[in-house]
């Protein structure tokens, strides 16, 4: 190989490292900080989850194509599976399906979240934050 094609292909292979490339092990941490939900009759107010408390904090897992509420307690560990991830201009697009709800999720390299959920009559728009974090795997993970 020339010295220019070796330069070229580390550089390509430095940005896909550390530029906004989805890859095996993405995770986000996300903070909900407002949400709106819309009726089928133009009624706007705060999404009504019924019974439940309202999410606060998600873990969202590429590797596991699963987002998994972390607060409140009482709904820790609820798991919506991904259907499908989607990178494209340094946002992650992910959309599943949640007990007959379509649920779809961007998140922003500059983290940046939205997610929508729409179900029979009604919509909601939550907005948040999120943080990558990275998943420590293999001989270097901390020991239990």
């Amino acid at each position: 190989m020339t010295t220019r094609t070796t330069m070229m292909t580390v550089l390509v292979v430095v940005n896909l490292a550390i530029g906004g490339v989805a890859r095996a092990g993405q995770t986000w941490i996300c903070a909900i900080s407002s949400a709106v939900a819309v009726d089928e009759d133009g009624t706007v107010g705060p999404p009504d989850p019924g019974d439940r408390e309202r999410a606060i904090f998600l873990r969202v897992d590429l590797d596991k194509k699963e987002v998994t509420l972390l607060a409140p307690e009482s709904r820790r560990g609820e798991v919506t599976k991904i259907d499908s991830v989607v990178e494209s201009d340094g946002q992650w697009l992910l959309s599943g399906v949640e007990h007959g709800r379509g649920v779809k999720m961007i998140i922003t390299a500059d983290g940046k979240m939205s997610l929508s959920v729409v179900t029979d009559g009604a919509v909601w728009a939550v907005f948040g934050h999120a943080i990558p974090i990275e998943v420590v795997t293999g001989k270097d993970a901390p020991k239990p």
